[in-house]
């Protein structure tokens, strides 16, 4: 039997969902920019990796359902070149988003 309140409790359920969604996905960005920052790259064009079809295989097995995988380009301020790669942010587990959190996949390496 379905009360008055059983609606309103699934709904506020489905926009915590949607907020806690947004916000990981903000707080990724951020530490992206930060971990750009400190290793003195300019970010020129960052796409988070819908697609698992666009990743390597290698990462689909190493990579958990709480992290985020960017395409990235971004300026080497010390080589004076555009870099390429991929970067997965996020711990394993729970995908927090720390500054120890971040793997780049280079594509010239």
């Amino acid at each position: 039997m379905m009360t008055r309140t059983t609606p309103l409790l699934l709904l506020l359920l489905v926009a915590a969902a949607i907020w806690l969604g947004w916000r990981h996905g903000r707080n990724a960005r951020t530490l992206l920019q930060d971990w750009a920052d400190a290793n003195g790259l300019r970010i020129l064009h960052a796409k988070s990796n819908a697609f698992w079809l666009s990743i390597p295989l290698s990462m689909w097995f190493t990579t958990s359902k709480y992290q985020m995988i960017y395409r990235i380009s971004a300026y080497d301020e010390a080589t004076h070149r555009i870099r390429t790669g991929l970067v997965r942010l996020g711990t394993p587990i729970w995908g927090f988003m720390n500054r120890d959190a971040v793997e780049v996949f280079w594509d010239d390496n």
